[in-house]
Formats: structure tokens, C-alpha cells, sequence
């Protein structure tokens, strides 16, 4: 499952819902009013040619471009969608897909969808690679389809080209420091959007989900059956509010709510970290290591004096490059996520504390960089590449909620550290560009009732520091029609996890396949 690390640039958590056209005209013809409440203005998205909802995919082995390890029996192909549904006879995007045929075809029940989260990840390759798979049940009676979104992967990716400013290192503290921040990030969004094309300006999530609806319309499905994880259970969400009649079985995991604007969930990450940290610490005292401190309190007293200490006199690395406030900042936000990470995260700190530079160079080379002693591959890491640049092109046109001023970031950045010392200021420095697209915003934070649509699932571990348990509490409430599944245990992606838990996929699975939700809130162990 390509998850990245929890961040403002880099979670689903920080998504918001995307303003609705005020009348939408589902593919094949079909029509449903939607208020446009962001905006209170009316308009409309003409009917879809059929020459979209009719075609056929030509459906073949998959090739390298989607992965070099296709699972037997692993087919590709594409589907062209209008790049601007608001104008269907301009120019188009094909969307890379894939299929894994149900086991057992003859009680076949039709295509089940998958995304698996990001935004910028692709679902192409996991699923003709055999990553996901989803539960025995399912898979043996749906086929199962993986696609890349529009501008993501094999999907027309989004481009920035090389050379382009990057975001500052360390977040900026004074006005001119930021603005050379905010003019860095004017050029980098402009750079991309010259890269990219018109795919560029279209790639919100109410135009994915109009994209999916085209996707079950050629697959020859007259109901959506989706699984999406993370921000998939935000685009499954916009779904059910453009088409909420077309709305089959689906399960939402690792759930995102789209009421919370970015200013919110980036608080909100902020106090996840640094109810991380807290646990981190209460398992240094309880394993009797005082390396650090005798205390929890005193442990974090320690490391937060640390990072103001980074923030006047940084130390030097191996190399001489400055090992900051901010780099101690980010090896933190990953490290306390990942319980596997505390012993040689304690090993660096100790060290660090010190005056050892290079303590958390070991700790790299140690963990390979937080991927479990593995190396990424060239693929992976372009993979990676490729999801950066194509974040920024679906938050910043969902969200309408980053600071829009130089001060007003310095401002922001500055109560966010008064929250959270350790890492506020960071995850607020990390909605510099949306500050600065070069695309307005279409969305408002807004909650999602769906009504008239069928039933869905949602699924969130007790634990969670990407999507916390209380987004999908929320959106439970929010949802006309929904059942809860909470999966005992820390972790992200609960259903078909590498981690599985018996209950959690047999729940799933009875729903995906029988239709049989379990109770409005049932609970499952590890």
C-alpha cells in the first residue's frame, strides 16, 4: 500500500470537500440537483458524449510502463475522459487501468474500484502487481480495477520540471524570508502548470470522481463498487454527492473528512505528532531506558529545549550541511509513527544531544530512510517523485484555506509553534503552495450527507496518525446512511492490510459481496 509519510504536503487528511456544480448531469444522462454551497451560484456540466460512455476498452497484457512484475492473467488498458467536463468536446486525458479478472467468474458480481490513497498515487500497478488484493471473498467474485488518476502516473503525471525553486529547508521567520518563500513557490507552481498542459487546471476531485462514473459506465457497471483508502475515501465521498444513485457497495478505510479545511488538518496533525511523541516517550520510561530522561515530561522537555538550541546554532553533518530545528522536526514526525523506528531513533537523539551531526545520518542508514531496512527501488523513487508533483495539483484546487500573504503565513507558522513546539511550525510552512498556485481553488470545507444514496462502509483503525478515528466518527455522523468498522491497533489501511485481521476482512468482505453491513459501529480486534 503506498502510503507516505503523515505531513501537511503529504497526507490525505488534508483535503476538504470540493464545491459541487448546482445541477450535474451524471454520464449516460442521468441528472441530480447539488447546491453549490461555496459559491451560491448555479451552473451546469452538459451530458457526456456517448462516444466516452460507450467505448471500449481494448484490454491487454500489461506492460513495464504499469509494472514489471504483472501478476498471470494481469490485463491493461485506457480510458479517454474530457479533461473539462464543463466542456466535453475539448481536449481529452487517457487514464491508465488495470484488471485482475474475478477468480470465480461465473458467479461474478461486476468491477470493484480501488484507490489507494495520496493524492498522486497510482492504483494501475497495484493491482496488476497483486499489492492489493483485497479480501478472499471479494476477489473471487469481483474483478478487480486499478487506475491512475488524471495527471497521476500513467495518467497524462503531472510535470515540474527541474531546476524550479524548492520549499525553503527551514520554514522562514521574517518577513523577507518569507517572501522570498512565497516568490520561490510562485515560480515553482508556474513552472509546473507550463510543464504539465491543461490537465494542470482540472485536476480537482469532483473531476476524478466524474472520472470514475465514466470508468463503471465502460466496465458496464450500473453501480459503483469502490474501495478507496485515505484520500480514496475523500474522492469516494465526492462521488456519492455528484452521483449518489449510482452509488453500489463501498468501503471507505482510513477515513477523511471533508468539513476540515487545511488550516484544520494541519492543527490536527500537529497534535497527532505530538501525541506520538508522547507515547514514544512513555514507552522510553517504561522499558526502564533513561538515556533521555526519567520522565515522559522530562523526555520531551529535553528534546523541545533541543530544537530551540537547533534553531540559534544548528549542528554540521558528515558533509557540512546544517542539521536544524526543522531537520530534527522531520525525523521526528516520521520516526514516532513507526514503533519499529523508536530504538534507533533513541540512539540518534542520544547521540545528537551530544553534538554528534551525523547522528541521524546512521539513523538513515540504519532504517534506509524509515522503509524497514530497504532500500527504495528506481521505480520507487520515482514513484515518489511523481506523487509530490501531483499533490500540490488536487489540494490546492480542493482547498481554498492556506494563508494567502506572506505575514499571513509568518502569523500562521507562529501560532502553530505556540501549539506545538516540535513540529507546528513546519507542518504550517508546508501550505506554501497552495498559497501561491497559480490555479484558484474550487472547494469549500463542507460535510457530505449523500442522501438517496446506498449505504456505505467506513473502516478506521483505533490508532491512526494519518486519518485519527475521529475523521471517520465524523463522517459517520455526517453521512445519511452509513456503518462504522474499528479495527483495534495502530496502523493506516485496515481491510486487506499486510498486517490482516480475520475479523476486519471477513466484515468487509460479507458487505463487498452479500451486502450485509455490520452494526452501525461494530468493532473488530487485531
Amino acid at each position: 500500500m503506498p502510503i507516505p509519510r503523515k505531513s501537511m504536503a503529504l497526507t490525505a487528511g488534508v483535503l476538504t470537500g470540493t464545491t459541487l456544480v448546482a445541477t450535474v448531469c451524471a454520464v449516460g444522462g442521468a441528472s441530480a440537483s447539488q447546491p453549490d454551497n461555496a459559491r451560491g451560484r448555479n451552473t451546469s456540466v452538459p451530458v457526456l458524449p456517448a462516444r466516452f460512455t460507450q467505448q471500449k476498452i481494448q484490454w491487454t497484457a500489461c506492460g513495464a510502463d504499469v509494472t514489471p512484475k504483472a501478476v498471470p492473467g494481469a490485463e491493461c488498458g485506457w480510458v479517454k475522459v474530457p479533461v473539462d467536463y464543463a466542456a466535453p468536446d475539448g481536449k481529452t486525458v487517457e487514464l491508465r487501468v488495470s484488471r485482475v479478472r474475478a477468480k470465480d467468474h461465473s458467479r461474478r458480481l461486476g468491477s470493484l474500484l480501488y484507490n489507494p490513497g495520496g493524492p498522486g498515487a497510482g492504483g494501475a500497478a497495484d493491482v496488476a502487481d497483486g499489492n492489493w488484493k483485497a479480501g478472499p471473498q471479494a476477489r473471487s467474485r469481483y474483478d478487480l480495477v486499478g487506475f491512475d488518476p488524471r495527471g497521476i502516473a500513467g495518467s497524462g503525471q503531472i510535470k515540474c520540471p527541474d531546476g524550479v525553486p524548492q520549499q525553503p529547508e527551514n520554514p522562514p521567520r521574517t518577513e523577507a524570508q518569507a517572501e522570498k518563500a512565497f516568490a520561490d513557490a510562485t515560480k515553482r507552481g508556474q513552472a509546473c502548470q507550463k510543464a504539465s498542459g491543461a490537465v494542470f487546471a482540472h485536476m480537482d476531485s469532483a473531476s476524478v470522481a466524474r472520472d470514475l462514473d465514466v470508468l463503471r459506465a465502460v466496465l458496464g457497471d450500473a453501480k459503483l463498487n469502490y474501495t478507496g483508502f485515505s484520500y480514496g475515501t475523500f474522492l469516494g465521498q465526492q462521488y456519492m454527492k455528484l452521483f449518489p444513485d449510482k452509488v453500489g457497495r463501498m468501503v471507505l478505510d482510513s477515513v477523511v473528512n471533508p468539513a476540515a479545511d487545511m488550516q484544520q488538518v494541519a492543527r490536527r496533525d500537529a497534535r497527532t505528532s505530538d501525541d506520538a511523541m508522547r507515547r514514544y516517550a512513555r514507552d522510553l520510561v517504561a522499558r526502564g531506558d533513561d538515556r533521555l530522561g526519567t520522565t515522559a515530561g522530562e523526555i520531551l522537555r529535553r528534546v523541545t529545549g533541543f530544537a530551540k538550541r537547533l534553531e540559534r546554532k544548528p549542528l554540521r553533518g558528515s558533509d557540512g550541511e546544517a542539521f536544524t530545528d526543522a531537520t530534527l522536526s522531520m525525523y521526528l514526525d516520521t520516526a514516532v509513527t513507526d514503533k519499529a523506528s523508536w530504538k534507533p531513533l533513541t540512539k540518534a537523539l542520544v547521540a545528537a544531544l551530544h553534538g554528534d551531526g551525523a547522528a541521524f545520518e546512521r539513523f538513515d542508514k540504519e532504517t534506509a530512510g524509515g522503509n524497514g531496512g530497504e532500500k527504495p527501488t528506481p521505480q520507487e523513487e520515482q514513484a515518489e517523485e511523481d506523487e509530490s508533483a501531483s499533490m500540490p495539483a488536487v489540494l490546492c484546487l480542493d482547498s481554498p484555506s492556506a494563508p494567502k500573504s506572506p505575514k499571513a503565513m509568518l502569523d500562521t507558522a507562529d501560532a502553530f509553534a505556540g501549539q506545538s513546539p516540535l513540529f507546528g511550525r513546519s507542518l504550517a510552512w508546508q501550505m506554501i503552495d497552495c498559497a501561491t498556485w497559480p490555479v484558484a481553488p474550487t472547494g469549500a470545507a463542507e460535510p457530505i450527507k449523500a442522501s438517496g444514496a446506498a449505504p456505505v462502509l467506513l473502516v478506521s483503525y483505533t490508532n491512526d496518525t494519518q486519518t485519527p478515528l475521529a475523521n471517520a466518527q465524523e463522517v459517520h455522523r455526517q453521512l445519511a446512511h452509513s456503518s462504522l468498522l474499528v479495527r483495534e491497533g495502530h496502523g493506516h489501511a485496515a481491510y486487506g492490510s499486510e498486517n490482516p485481521s480475520t475479523c476486519t476482512d471477513r466484515a468487509v468482505d460479507r458487505y463487498l459481496v452479500g451486502g450485509k453491513l455490520p452494526d452501525k459501529v461494530a468493532n473488530c480486534p487485531r
